[in-house]
């Protein structure tokens, strides 16, 4: 890009009415439906891809907040340290580390297993003390 362009693009004013327009997040955190919204430009075009998430455990839906990376990761507040492939990767994920929300009572015929994949999709340490990742289950 031109330096010139640049600078232009950036004052204070247009970078303000670009922010301006992009699509805002939600003021609160609410159970329900979470929506992440990523844009980019490629060759002149604007491009939003806006991913909905309506998640249930054991037909209860639960307020998760997930949300996807520009490189398709998908990750989980309430597990900051985990990156997944999966959606539903990061809520077997949910229910292995906070598994006092998702009472084993509740679930439906067949039990609350986990299925999918040699390890069911499992979170592994990357074995550099580090961040985490996934592999397999979906």
């Amino acid at each position: 890009m031109d330096p010139r362009r640049l600078a232009d693009v950036a004052t204070p004013g247009k970078l303000g009415d670009y922010l301006s327009s992009l699509p805002k997040l939600p003021a609160t955190h609410h159970a329900g439906p979470a929506t992440t919204v990523r844009t980019t430009v490629h060759d002149g075009h604007r491009i939003v891809v806006s991913t909905r998430y309506e998640i249930t455990v054991d037909g209860l839906p639960i307020g998760a907040h997930l949300g996807v990376h520009p490189n398709g990761q998908v990750h989980c507040h309430a597990l900051p340290a985990y990156q997944f492939l999966s959606a539903l990767a990061a809520v077997r994920a949910l229910i292995d580390n906070y598994p006092e929300e998702f009472p084993a009572d509740l679930a439906g015929p067949g039990g609350g297993g986990h299925g999918g994949g040699h390890d069911g999709g499992q979170v592994h340490g990357d074995g550099h003390g580090g961040g985490r990742h996934e592999h397999g289950g979906d």
